[in-house]
């Protein structure tokens, strides 16, 4: 599921700035090349994994440099598929839309 309208669409910030206050709000960076990273974070409802993935894409400079300029995508919810995969096509669990809300809240808020 896409979360269109989250407000962190078109963000742009060095990539330093953006790695620390991810991670800080307890993001995973996995998937990550030298233009584009994907930050991840693990919920779980009744035994279901889900996440909340953040994409970020480098528009000047290469990742490795915390001073390369990136700019965040719309962030996605899905249900982790085993034995890897993810479904984009769900909707989130209520007893995680708190949690959902607060933490695009808090991403938007640091980085804008």
């Amino acid at each position: 599921m896409v979360l269109e309208d989250s407000g962190l669409n078109g963000i742009r910030k060095d990539f330093g700035t953006v790695d620390k206050v991810v991670r800080g709000l307890g993001f995973d960076r996995w998937a990550w090349d030298y233009n584009k990273a994907v930050y991840d974070l693990k919920l779980e409802d009744q035994g279901t994994v889900y996440y909340l993935r953040v994409p970020a894409e480098a528009i000047q400079g290469r990742l490795e440099s915390p001073k390369a300029t990136v700019e965040l995508g719309d962030p996605v919810f899905g249900r982790h598929l085993h034995p890897h995969g993810i479904d984009y096509e769900v909707t989130i669990p209520e007893s995680l839309e708190k949690t959902v809300k607060e933490k695009v809240e808090a991403l938007k808020e640091a980085l804008s």
